[in-house]
């Protein structure tokens, strides 16, 4: 009798648990100002725009998948050129260009909010960036097709639907797959020896739709 329950009693709270559980769609866009790290060059200022579903499981908890199209780069990119270069080689490897990498990024954001009746929130996650297309030309290297990003921010939701945020986001995978150092005299003293990663803020609006 005591089993049943405790079984009973189980189903009943989690039952009540996903009744509270809310799911709803919303648009995002806005600023996105991005660099290169090593890259040497100034930050770039384009757009990101994309949709995601708010899935509330507690007051304090929303999980939120997302899909976004991206613009990132840098202004200026030039190639670090160390002592001991071939000019030769330098003379068609090295050069200032504005970059441009364009990305469909799946985010798996966590949003948190800690303050009882505000809308104030605290968001972080992984994101999986897919590239869709770049302005790279060169002869012998290739941007990848992939990019991690981890990404912390901060975001304010109105209760008319109508949000805020600001996050920043760090790729962990270099642009152009670590192998762009060895090319030259496969060792450590050549002069591309850097390890370029994506970095950018993106700041705009939400918009949660109710239903």
């Amino acid at each position: 009798m005591k089993k049943s329950f405790f079984i009973i009693s189980f189903i009943l709270l989690s039952l009540t648990a996903f009744a509270q559980i809310t799911v709803r769609p919303g648009v995002r866009g806005g600023v996105t100002i991005s660099n290169i790290t090593n890259g040497h060059g100034d930050a770039n200022t384009d757009f990101y725009v994309g949709g995601y579903a708010a899935i509330k499981f507690t007051r304090f908890y929303v999980l939120q998948p997302e899909l976004t199209y991206s613009r990132q780069g840098t202004k200026d990119f030039f190639y670090g050129i160390e002592d001991g270069y071939d000019p030769i080689i330098d003379g068609f490897n090295s050069f200032d260009k504005d970059l441009e990498i364009q990305y469909l990024n799946f985010t798996i954001a966590n949003k948190f909010s800690p303050i009882p009746n505000t809308g104030l929130n605290f968001i972080v996650g992984p994101s999986f960036n897919i590239k869709v297309a770049d302005n790279y030309d060169h002869q012998y290297h290739n941007i990848t097709g992939f990019d991690f990003a981890l990404l912390a921010g901060i975001g304010y939701d109105f209760p008319f639907g109508l949000g805020i945020e600001a996050r920043y986001n760090q790729g962990l995978i270099d642009i152009f797959g670590y192998d762009f150092v060895d090319d030259y005299d496969d060792d450590d003293d050549n002069y591309f020896d850097e390890v370029y990663l994506n970095s950018y803020f993106q700041i705009g609006l939400t918009y949660t739709f109710n239903f």
